[in-house]
């Protein structure tokens, strides 16, 4: 509990330090919420991930020193999507009431961390990218050294066999208990290889708003060649697919374009070519029976959609715990599903593809990045526990989403405001003035 009040009064200094410039608090949660596992989250501080409690205290900060700026993002959110997400979260909230329930408070927590924080962090976010100047360049650069961390980071783990960081937390971790000493894989901070390389696949197609195309395919080439470390299938293959959109993106520069992209692809054969290649290829032939554990879950999931179409499922939702199945449901939307009901999990999916679509420019090429990234994520979702296991997952998918609002050529002015309050660039209505003009990264 103490560590939870330091933490909260950091993160209330530093919301009200920067409270001009929330860009920089977003970041932060960002970093937070990369830096600190899900999976030990509990061991770090009760209730609610580290990261959400800083934005709480952002928004907190917002509503008491900057109440007119606060009211203006809560109104670029737009009144539907707030009454639908509002509306969902009401309907998790009432599987207190159900046997297999978590209880009031875990509940709670979850609503609040996984459905209600993640999405008014992408509102915040994409307020400061449309409104606060020098915002979609801290973002980026956000991204792009956390990924070049992890890649580093991974190699070190793979070269020590040791976690390196978050080890004593790691070790209570019963997939990790009997290796933790000998990994033999990269799990980044996360915990997990598949979440390195969908963390390394999300980042990918945000390399294409860095103006340097050499700066893009080097850090590319970083994170493609650490990808097999992790032994995940999903994650190399999603990861290439972000490769391939980053190429595609190049633009009119064909010939460079093309030069960089065989360089790279050349790296990431030849670091397949090692043993952590052989090893992630050789699970592709044989997965040591995971693709058959997987059909079975979906098989019971399909059997029994009866019992929890409209509420969560009455019985122990630990399916491999109580030897239902030999494994989870290796499905982050079926978990869901599982705890709160296929009908409104199903809404809360529609939702993001809703959102998702409502942030595509066709006319804007600096829209897609942030576009795609989120498409890879709602996809990697599909192929593990994911959010039954407080992955970075959906908390990902809101962050990369926001970049889709990135514009380089975006300049907004701060002018001085009543009150000591920030001026941003709305124009009569609430509506973001923009430039006119917008150049796309080269």
């Amino acid at each position: 509990m103490s560590t939870l009040i330091i933490w909260i009064g950091l993160s209330l200094v530093i919301s009200v330090v920067f409270v001009r410039r929330m860009h920089v608090v977003l970041a932060a949660v960002i970093v937070v919420r990369i830096l600190v596992p899900g999976v030990v989250q509990n061991e770090v501080m009760p209730g609610l991930h580290p990261s959400t409690y800083l934005f709480v205290c952002l928004v907190m900060v917002q509503l008491v020193f900057t109440p007119r700026v606060f009211g203006q993002v809560i109104r670029s959110a737009g009144v539907w999507p707030q009454a639908i997400l509002g509306g969902i979260a009401a309907i998790m909230m009432t599987d207190v009431g159900n046997p297999g329930s978590a209880g009031l408070l875990d509940t709670a927590m979850f609503v609040l961390g996984i459905v209600w924080a993640p999405y008014y962090v992408f509102v915040f976010m994409r307020y400061s990218l449309r409104s606060l100047p020098g915002a979609g360049k801290t973002y980026l650069l956000t991204f792009t050294l956390l990924a070049l961390a992890e890649a580093v980071l991974s190699q070190l783990q793979v070269a020590t066999g040791r976690p390196l960081v978050w080890e004593s937390d790691f070790s209570k971790i019963t997939y990790l208990t009997d290796r933790i000493d000998d990994l033999g894989s990269a799990i980044g901070t996360f915990g997990h290889g598949i979440q390195v390389g969908v963390f390394f696949a999300a980042t990918i197609p945000l390399l294409a708003l860095l103006r340097s195309m050499f700066l893009r395919f080097t850090l590319a080439a970083v994170l493609l060649v650490t990808v097999p470390l992790a032994y995940g299938r999903m994650g190399l293959i999603l990861t290439v697919v972000g490769f391939v959109f980053l190429v595609i993106s190049g633009g009119r520069k064909v010939l460079r374009t093309v030069l960089f992209a065989t360089v790279v692809v050349v790296a990431l054969l030849t670091s397949i070519q090692g043993i952590a290649g052989e090893q992630l290829l050789q699970k592709f032939e044989d997965d040591n029976g995971s693709a058959a554990l997987r059909v079975a879950a979906v098989d019971w999931f399909w059997e029994h959609t009866a019992d929890f179409l409209t509420g969560g499922y009455p019985g122990s939702r630990d399916l491999k715990g109580a030897g239902t199945l030999g494994s989870s449901l290796e499905n982050g939307y079926f978990m869901m599903a599982l705890m709160f009901g296929i009908l409104v999990v199903a809404a809360f999916v529609v939702f993001m593809i809703c959102l998702l679509l409502s942030q595509v420019d066709i006319r804007e090429g600096e829209s897609w990045p942030g576009v795609v990234s989120a498409v890879l994520i709602l996809i990697s979702i599909n192929g593990y526990s994911s959010i039954g296991a407080n992955s970075i997952d959906i908390h990902l998918f809101w962050f990369v989403l926001a970049m889709a609002s990135y514009r380089s050529s975006r300049n907004p002015q701060l002018k001085s405001a009543p009150a000591g309050e920030l001026s941003t660039g709305l124009a009569r209505g609430g509506s973001p003035a923009f430039p006119a003009r917008r150049v796309l990264a080269g």
